[in-house]
């Protein structure tokens, strides 16, 4: 009886495949640069919808699963480079932050994500379609 071994053939190309560089950051210094809605989610898969529109509001909707939907809405102004101060005016979900100030600092934005902190909390979002 007579064995036919297959024959493997590996073939390069001449190294790894070249990364993709990183997005290019962009300036975050004027409401209108963060104007637009984005979206993202977390790890108890809560929904986050959040509208910043020019001048200075702010509109931030939470799906929180069988707790139900909030809304925080606001204003948002410019504070310091890549620091925004907003104020909720309505605070559905977080009603003890209505009417004081909060710092929101932005760790990252490419026009086309938004990296947020507030406080002890970092969400990224994705600017919705």
């Amino acid at each position: 009886m007579r064995r036919i071994w297959p024959c493997v053939v590996l073939a390069a190309c001449g190294g790894a495949p070249a990364r993709k560089p990183p997005p290019v950051e962009l300036p975050a210094e004027k409401v209108a640069d963060l104007a637009g809605v984005w979206v993202t989610s977390d790890e108890m898969d809560f929904g986050y919808k959040m509208t910043i529109s020019t001048p200075s509001t702010i509109d931030v909707w939470i799906d929180r699963n069988k707790m139900g939907r909030c809304e925080q809405k606001g204003t948002i102004q410019p504070s310091s480079p890549r620091v925004f101060r907003v104020t909720y005016t309505r605070g559905e979900c977080n009603p003890q932050a209505v009417n004081i100030p909060i710092d929101m600092s932005i760790a990252s934005f490419t026009g086309d994500t938004l990296t947020l902190i507030v406080g002890d909390q970092k969400r990224t979002y994705k600017r919705a379609p």
